[in-house]
């Protein structure tokens, strides 16, 4: 083969390669992400404490036999509502019973020990507990049941013992119910006591609207603990971090067809928003809110709208 033509087959054969790879490159940088944007914006959000929260009867009185003798009739049931004087049971001495054995010819000189003794509700609420059904054998002064008071009805907010700085009486507080209802709530005052183990202190609740609600019911109690005032604020979406989550960045738009990795430090957390410290942002500033899993630094995009 001729020299001139052998060059001419290597000067072709290398224009293809370089044509080649040319091409994957420019095929590389001309990705697009669609994407979501967001703006940078600024408002009030709320540092909240989320607790739980049980609800109970403060005041429960326990009605009691004032005689010896045995159980014959009983109306009271587990969470029956109860007035003061409404009868609950019935109870025969233990001397009436051994007198309703013997013959009637003797009876009738023994009437006044043959009656039954009502035992009765001593306030309105609502009856806890039943210890005893017909039949059972109660000495004097052994208790028959449990009458919660329905005016004693709160709820035990259970708050660390390092947290107790931030709850205070007469302090507002969103009760959000297993149902996802709502109520409001009022702190009222603090228990002298911590659990030895949990270290946590409890704190009485009083709730504004009377709804009748279960004894031992766990709702999830909000309360503030501060406020701050024209904060940046962008959605939770925007945010992204690393797998030990020690590291946090957003993607600001560039334009309107790039996007830049941008370090932030997150300030308050909430549903659907964050605060964020720094940097400081331009007014006007974007970020991407979906499609930035992933997404390399200056990369460019197609917002979508």
């Amino acid at each position: 083969m001729k020299p001139y033509v052998f060059f001419l087959l290597v000067l072709l054969i290398a224009g293809c390669k370089t044509d080649t790879q040319d091409s994957a490159a420019n095929s590389e940088l001309e990705v697009v992400v669609p994407v979501h944007v967001a703006a940078v914006t600024t408002g009030n959000i709320a540092d909240q404490l989320t607790l739980n929260a049980v609800a109970t009867y403060l005041r429960k009185n326990s009605v009691k036999a004032n005689v010896t003798g045995y159980v014959v009739s009983v109306s009271a049931t587990p969470g029956m509502p109860v007035k003061k004087g409404q009868a609950l049971f019935v109870l025969q001495t233990k001397e009436a019973r051994a007198v309703s054995g013997l013959p009637d010819s003797v009876t009738e000189n023994l009437l006044p020990l043959q009656g039954q003794v009502v035992i009765r509700a001593s306030q309105n609420g609502f009856v806890s507990q039943v210890y005893h059904q017909i039949g059972d054998y109660v000495p004097d002064g052994e208790p028959l049941c449990d009458i919660s008071d329905q005016n004693s009805f709160v709820f035990l907010l259970q708050v660390p013992f390092e947290w107790t700085d931030y709850v205070h009486p007469g302090q507002s507080c969103l009760l959000t119910l297993p149902d996802k209802s709502q109520l409001q709530a009022r702190v009222a005052y603090r228990m002298p006591l911590v659990d030895p183990t949990a270290q946590t202190q409890q704190y009485v609740l009083h709730i504004t609207a009377q709804r009748p609600l279960p004894e031992n019911l766990i709702a999830r109690a909000t309360l503030i603990r501060q406020v701050f005032h024209h904060a940046q604020l962008i959605p939770k979406s925007a945010v992204l971090t690393n797998e030990e989550q020690n590291s946090f960045w957003v993607m600001r738009v560039v334009g309107d067809s790039l996007a830049i990795k941008i370090p932030i430090q997150l300030g308050v957390i909430a549903d659907s928003v964050v605060q964020v410290l720094s940097p400081i942002f331009s007014p006007g500033d974007r970020v991407v809110t979906s499609g930035n899993y992933g997404l390399p630094d200056s990369a460019h995009i197609h917002i979508l709208h």
